[in-house]
Order: C-alpha cells, then sequence, then structure tokens
C-alpha cells in the first residue's frame, strides 16, 4: 500500500489535511518542546518531564538525518578477476557502482546514537526543571520566614502599623527583590558548574579520493567526550553552593539593614507628629493665658506689654508647630520609598510611644551578636568556599581523559585504495596531562591567602559589631536615664511650679515673665521627652538590626506625654 505524499507549492492550500495528519517530528520532539516552552505553549507541559517522551524525540529526531539510501542495482561484487581481465576499464567502472553502499548507514547511526547518549538526558533535565519552576507558584515572602528577622514572641507588638509596614517592605521593596532575583540567578549556578563539557563532533571530507565511488565514503565522522577527574563536578557544585550561601548571608545583612533604617523613619516621623501635637497643645494653654492678662489689663493689673508678648509667644509656637509639619514631607517621602509607594503616601503612626524593657545583659547580648549575626555566617559560607576551591584545584591538577569514536568511509583517504575495505569504527581516547604545575600551585597560594585575609576580616567584623552594640547600648542606658529625670524630677517640678506662679500671677505676686518663661520650660521638657521615648526605641531596634532577631521585650506602663 503506497503512503500518500505532501502535496507541494500551491496544493498544499487544497489539501490542507493531508499535510497536517501527517505528524511532523519537530511538532512532539525537541525542537517542538523547545518552541512551546519559549512561546508560552502550556498544552503539553504533561508531557515534558516524562522520560519516555524524551526516548521518542531521539527516534524521531535522528531519521530526519539518517535516511536509508535506495539499494543500487546489482549489490553483488564483481570479481576482481574480470575487473583484471577487462582491458578497457568498463568493468572497474562497473565495480565502483555495484559496490554495497548500505553498510555506511548503520555506522552513521550508531555515531550520532552515542552523541544522543550524551546531549538528550541532560537536555531533558534542563527542560523538566524549567518546567517546574514555571509551574510552581513561589509564594511572596513571608517576615516569619525570613532569616534574620522574626517578629517578637507571642504575636503581639507594640506597634500593629509599624509591623505591616514592614510585611510591606518585605514584598514590595525594590532593593530587596532585586538582591532576592540575584539571589536566585546565583542558585542557578550550581547546575552550570556540575556538568560535563559539550562533546565534540568532527567532520571530515575527502574532496579528492584515489578511487570514489559514492559522496557518503569520502566521509570521516568522529565525537568525543571530555570526562575530568573522578569528584571534580560534585566538588564544583559544593563549591559553588557555598559561594550561594556566603551571598545568601549578604543578602540578609542588607535586608536587616533596610528594615533597621525603615523602623528607625517610622520613629522619627511619629517623634515629629508628637511634636506638633505637643505644641499645639500649648497654643491652647497660651491662648488660655492671653484671655487671664486681657481681663487683667483691662481691671488695670496688667501692662500692655504682657499681651504684646504672649501673642509674640502664640506667633512663635505656630511658627515651630509650619516647621514641623513641613519637616515631615521629606521623611515621610523617605520612609515611603523603602515601601515603593508615591512619596506623599499616607503614613500612619501610633498615638503613644512607649519604652521598651530589653530583657538580656549587655554580656547576653554581647554573645547573641556574635552567635546570631548573619555576617558571621557569610565568613563561614565563604570559610567553606575557599575549602571547596582548594580541593578542587587538587583535582584539576589531576588528568582528566576523553572517549570517542570515529566512523570513516571506505573511500575517505587511504582506505579507497583497498576494494574489499569496509567502513573502518576506530575508539579513541585522550588524556590530559597537568605538567605545567605554575598554575596550579598559584591557585593554591591565592586560597592561602584570601584564608588569612578572611581570618582577619572575622577579627574585624567582631570589633566593629562589638563597637556598634556598645554605641547601641549607651544610646538605651542614655534615654533611659533621661526618662528617670523628666519623670521623676523635672515635669513633676516644673508643673508645680508653673501652677505656682499662675496662683500668684493671678493675684498679682508674680511677675508674666516668669509665667512665660516657665511655660516655655515645661514645653521644651514635654519635647526632650518624646526625644528620649523615641531614641530608646531606636535603640530596641539598632540592637535587635545587629542581633538579627528580635530579643524578648516588653511595653513599661509608663507613656510619652507628648505622645
Amino acid at each position: 500500500m503506497k503512503s500518500e505524499k505532501a502535496p507541494k507549492g500551491r496544493d498544499w492550500e487544497q489539501h490542507p489535511t493531508k499535510v497536517r495528519s501527517e505528524k511532523s517530528p519537530f511538532e512532539g520532539g525537541m525542537i517542538g518542546r523547545v518552541k512551546r516552552i519559549i512561546w508560552g505553549d502550556d498544552s503539553r507541559n504533561v508531557d515534558l518531564v516524562s522520560p519516555v517522551n524524551l526516548q521518542e524525540a531521539s527516534s524521531k529526531v535522528i531519521p530526519l538525518c539518517l535516511r536509508p539510501l535506495p539499494p543500487s542495482k546489482g549489490d553483488n561484487l564483481t570479481p576482481l578477476s574480470r575487473l583484471r581481465s577487462d582491458p578497457s576499464g568498463r568493468g572497474y567502472r562497473r565495480w565502483s557502482v555495484q559496490r554495497n553502499r548500505q553498510g555506511w548507514v548503520p555506522g552513521l547511526a550508531l555515531l550520532f546514537v552515542i552523541i544522543s547518549l550524551f546531549t538528550l538526558p541532560a537536555y531533558g533535565q534542563s527542560l523538566s526543571s524549567e518546567l517546574s519552576r514555571n509551574q510552581v507558584d513561589t509564594p511572596p515572602p513571608d517576615r516569619n520566614t525570613l532569616l534574620g528577622y522574626y517578629p517578637p514572641a507571642g504575636g503581639e507588638t507594640l506597634y500593629p502599623q509599624l509591623e505591616e509596614y514592614i510585611r510591606i517592605a518585605i514584598e514590595e521593596n525594590p532593593e530587596l527583590r532585586s538582591l532576592h532575583h540575584l539571589y536566585e540567578a546565583e542558585k542557578e549556578r550550581v547546575r552550570e558548574v556540575g556538568v560535563l563539557p559539550d562533546p565534540e563532533l568532527t567532520v571530515m571530507y575527502d574532496f579528492n579520493p584515489m578511487m570514489s565511488e559514492s559522496q557518503l565514503g569520502r566521509f570521516s565522522v568522529s565525537a568525543m567526550q571530555m570526562f575530568p577527574w573522578f569528584g571534580t563536578l560534585g566538588t564544583k557544585r559544593d563549591a559553588q553552593r557555598a559561594s550561594t550561601e556566603a551571598n545568601r548571608a549578604q543578602i540578609d545583612v542588607r535586608q536587616l539593614e533596610i528594615l533597621r533604617d525603615l523602623q528607625l523613619a517610622w520613629f522619627e516621623i511619629a517623634e515629629v507628629e508628637q511634636q506638633i501635637r505637643v505644641t499645639k497643645e500649648q497654643i491652647v494653654l497660651v491662648q488660655e493665658l492671653e484671655t487671664l492678662v486681657e481681663i487683667r489689663y483691662e481691671t488695670g493689673r496688667a501692662a500692655q506689654a504682657d499681651i504684646l508678648r504672649i501673642q509674640m509667644e502664640e506667633a512663635r509656637l505656630k511658627n515651630r508647630i509650619e516647621n514641623l509639619e513641613d519637616r515631615l514631607k521629606p521623611l515621610k517621602a523617605g520612609f515611603n520609598e523603602y515601601l515603593n509607594r508615591p512619596a506623599d503616601s499616607v503614613v500612619a503612626t501610633t498615638e503613644n510611644i512607649e519604652t521598651q524593657q530589653v530583657l538580656y545583659s549587655d554580656d547576653q547580648i554581647h554573645e547573641m551578636v556574635r552567635a546570631e549575626n548573619p555576617r558571621f555566617d557569610g565568613i563561614e559560607s565563604r570559610s567553606d568556599a575557599l575549602d571547596k576551591q582548594q580541593r578542587l584545584t587538587q583535582l584539576n591538577g589531576r588528568p582528566s581523559f576523553g572517549l570517542g569514536l570515529e566512523v570513516m568511509g571506505r573511500d575517505f583517504g587511504p582506505m579507497s585504495m583497498f576494494p574489499d575495505a569496509k567502513e573502518s569504527f576506530i575508539g579513541m581516547a585522550t588524556v590530559r596531562l597537568p605538567i605545567f604545575r605554575s598554575r596550579t600551585n598559584s591557585q593554591k597560594q591565592q586560597i592561602i591567602s584570601r584564608k588569612r585575609a578572611l581570618d582577619s576580616e572575622r577579627i574585624q567584623t567582631e570589633n566593629r559589631l562589638s563597637s556598634e552594640v556598645e554605641s547601641a547600648l549607651e544610646a538605651l542606658r542614655k534615654a533611659e536615664r533621661t526618662l528617670r529625670l523628666l519623670d521623676d524630677e523635672l515635669i513633676p517640678r516644673a508643673t508645680q511650679a508653673l501652677d505656682i506662679l499662675g496662683e500668684e500671677y493671678t493675684v498679682g505676686r508674680a511677675r508674666f515673665d516668669e509665667l512665660l518663661q516657665i511655660q516655655r520650660e515645661l514645653l521644651e521638657l514635654e519635647i526632650e521627652r518624646i526625644e528620649a521615648v523615641v531614641g530608646q526605641n531606636r535603640a530596641v531596634v539598632r540592637i535587635e538590626s545587629l542581633i538579627g532577631n528580635s530579643p524578648p521585650s516588653k511595653g513599661e506602663t509608663s507613656e510619652a506625654r507628648g505622645g
């Protein structure tokens, strides 16, 4: 039964069913798979990961290049005696035409099968891994799963607004996104370095053979695959994996810095807003005092200068509020930058800024920083990577070898001189001998120097973090001392003095400038208390960032009167 051939030219449009009924090998083979991945056609994703389909792909692609030649008329070889006895030489030409040509095809097919064994498994594995990455939806990072930062135990927090902004920054911050993508790119390099080098295919053609009766017989095809020393590929993967972990530690360090700056900016905005609120309350008190002065002025017990001075004080406070409100604009713009939002977006703060009590001693905090800070994790990963590179250098200094196969046609080179010659199959082996040791010795010395530099960097990092911890602890102690002084001494006495001077001024036993001065001092004390409470929280944030984890803390009962 004859198989129908596909129409040619314009007949294709007239008979589309005949052409499309014959499934093209490109549709289901490797090329079709690559096209579906690139073009986003996932209608056949189920077939991509099947090993059976990989075998089908190899069986479909190879026949495209290897079609059996039609047998020539009279495949029987003419006896050599008849050739020698033919003086006209026509017998020689007849012999050259009648030589068996089918022996070339199995050898060439065997060669391509060997090449397929090297290429198809790795290619199918890459397609499967690519498909798995495309099909799995990676959820957005959550603060609880990020290394180096965790919310306080119990799930309760003093500032839920700030916790929400931290979550938004982790998901939306462009720099964190960029670092995450760079980390994913580094992880892909583990697969890149752990594969064999590409096989080499060599095709030679004899343009001027001594005797020839076919074009295929003039070819010589060889394939060679190089192999490194045993364990080299695994060591490369381990070294790259350690290097990737070192980069991950650097990403964790930068993430902690971004979240720290975000919290510091939020507390600064809250501080300015509390100062605005306290100043507005002060304006209300000044206006009440102005009413009292006007009453006294109408009764002749106050001078007109007192009214002018109280009006000047009110104008000064209003100007202070305008300056603080203008200061909020760049602060909010910088804060919204961390969240990848418009600069004029609203920033929600809190009405009550509370102090936090750290439950660890100074020595315990130092120990936690040395144990938990991701900078030390990065140094350890880099040290591990150097150990793997040192091992890799030793393996690279050992021989590597290659195995291959060559199929030589019967008309290639001197093979055409022999009438009874057939295709020749030649096994090949090669060995690379690293006899020049200068490069290997240089690489070993470089690794030794880098290890020494890494030891010094570890010491320097420990010293720098210890200094930063001491600075944060000093700021924490200073803020706590200031709060105790303000709450226990200064603010109660200033409030008492204001009450006394107000009563004495009412009966005419105190001057107005004394009353106005104590009013200013009380305002400055309230603002100083807000700064102390915010400074205490900022110091806690710095300590948490250095530890790489939020230490246990609890809110004190005292609240900022200005907040």
